[in-house]
């Protein structure tokens, strides 16, 4: 049972046993005949007892595999994220990660954003794919998206451009962009504390295919988070794609 479920639940057996509470006192005082106030007031407090009983340590047992792995919510297009993933993106704390492509159209809509996070000492990390080596992975996603040879590849050039200008413009933060020559990988959003994870469908584009939301302190966000720096950290799969950023 799920927090909110397991809360209105709750609540119905304490009104039950008020409610029975309240007849069972008034009969002391009206006197009904057979004591029938009594009787239904005792029926309504035994059974917010037993709901009580049922919510507190029967269902509360019966842990709910989703709330164990942390997933919230489910996205049927990763375009519709935006809603939650794009407030949070403006008060980021610490860090924004990503696994993706190009982000053409993230870039064209948040450019903004970023370049305040980075002010604000927010450290970007992006891995995509390897635009430079003979990647045939990177050629079959060109065909699986029905895009042209090279789209996709010219794209990434431009989100390392896009990102070697803002660190030139940064005080604090800076964007880092390694590019790595394993197979195509999950979409990967993490903002602080929220990831958001969906898959690259064949003959669907990013923005049109579903994506999940994880929290952090749950299994899955931790196991996304992990493989995330995993892949990060792995050098002899990924290159750093960015210009080195000067000390300031």
């Amino acid at each position: 049972m799920d927090v909110l479920k397991r809360l209105k639940s709750t609540n119905v057996g304490f009104g039950l046993i008020i409610l029975g509470a309240i007849l069972m006192a008034a009969d002391i005082y009206l006197q009904t005949p057979g004591n029938i106030l009594i009787a239904i007031g005792g029926s309504l407090l035994s059974s917010g007892i037993v709901l009580l009983f049922s919510v507190w340590f029967i269902e509360s047992k019966a842990e709910n595999t989703l709330d164990n792995w942390g997933l919230t919510k489910i996205y049927k297009k990763r375009s519709e994220k935006s809603d939650d993933s794009d407030p949070r993106l403006k008060k980021a704390r610490n860090k924004l990660d990503v696994v993706a492509f190009g982000l053409t159209s993230f870039r064209e809509t948040h450019g903004k954003d970023i370049e305040t996070l980075l002010n604000k000492g927010v450290n970007v990390r992006i891995l995509t794919m390897d635009p430079d080596c003979e990647n045939v992975f990177l050629k079959q996603r060109e065909k699986e998206e029905g895009k042209q040879e090279g789209d996709i590849r010219n794209s990434i050039n431009q989100l390392v451009e896009w990102a070697n200008k803002l660190n030139k413009k940064s005080r604090k933060g800076t964007i880092k962009i390694k590019g790595y020559r394993c197979m195509t990988l999950d979409f990967y959003w993490r903002v602080d504390d929220e990831i958001y994870i969906g898959p690259y469908w064949y003959k669907f584009s990013s923005q049109n295919t579903i994506t999940y939301k994880f929290v952090s302190g749950k299994q899955g966000f931790d196991m996304y988070a992990d493989y995330f720096e995993q892949l990060w950290d792995d050098e002899e799969n990924n290159k750093v794609l960015t210009r080195p950023v000067r000390s300031r």
